[in-house]
């Protein structure tokens, strides 16, 4: 019986099924790679892409395979820095009546969003429903706020705020919420689906952070440091990572390629 050889294609092919169970890629407009952050570690999703690297040498290819290429990277921040101006009412807050909180405000134009309430740092969040409204003729954002679970005495029916051209937000009361800056915010990962994948750099006890990764339905709490000109110190799954942080542009850049963009 003369042997059958299967092709360099078909082994990569195999080598990549094999490479499924480990990690999992899901294409989205963007084209770019979502990441399962709950199971595993980008350093984890790194090593993979170069066991998938060795195996295409083996075979005698030399295709690239999941290889950020700077036109791919540019073409990645350029989309994030779009959705960024999109979602450009969304992100951290400063309550001016609550100066020891803050306030989270996520969700898209016209569909369902929220908004979470902390009087103190170390406090427990209270997430109200939040829909986001805009003007098609002014372009103006109006964001209205069911705040019975955070205050039902005080708010007992919905409420409506303004969001300013600045990103501020004004409510009738004169209240105003102001955007904060730093390496606090609300960003955009640059290998997954705003908003439903988003990543949180949030004040913590004293110089330490709190860093959430939001992947659908899953929440994971980590902590970071603020290194100021070294970067942002985060304690990851199973790995700890210092990305360059710059503050002009409100991007957080990762060794394997990947890029958080401030909303």
């Amino acid at each position: 019986m003369t042997a059958q050889f299967l092709p360099p294609v078909m082994i990569l092919f195999v080598g990549l099924l094999t490479l499924s169970s480990a990690f999992q890629i899901t294409s989205t407009s963007h084209q770019k790679a979502v990441t399962k952050l709950d199971a595993l570690s980008r350093r984890e999703v790194l090593e993979a892409s170069k066991k998938v690297s060795a195996a295409m040498l083996f075979v005698g290819t030399t295709a690239p395979l999941m290889t950020p290429a700077p036109a791919f990277a540019n073409s990645v921040a350029k989309t994030d820095k779009q959705v960024a101006e999109k979602y450009f009412f969304n992100g951290l807050f400063r309550d001016q009546k609550n100066p020891d909180g803050y306030r989270i405000v996520t969700g898209a134009v016209n569909k369902p969003g929220s908004v979470t309430f902390k009087d103190t740092t170390d406090g427990k969040g209270i997430d109200v429903p939040m829909m986001a409204v805009k003007d098609e003729e002014t372009g103006k954002v109006t964001l209205k706020m069911d705040l019975t679970p955070y205050d039902a005495k005080k708010y007992p029916g919905e409420v409506v705020a303004t969001v300013k051209k600045d990103g501020c937000i004004q409510f009738p009361d004169g209240n105003l919420w102001q955007k904060v800056g730093g390496v606090y915010g609300v960003y955009i990962d640059g290998f997954a689906p705003y908003p439903k994948y988003r990543r949180l750099v949030l004040p913590g006890k004293g110089d330490d952070l709190v860093v959430t990764l939001v992947s659908g339905k899953q929440v994971f709490d980590t902590t970071g440091v603020d290194l100021g000109k070294k970067g942002l110190y985060v304690d990851f799954p199973s790995k700890q990572c210092t990305g360059k942080v710059n503050r002009k542009k409100g991007t957080i850049a990762w060794a394997d390629g990947n890029s958080w963009t401030k909303v």
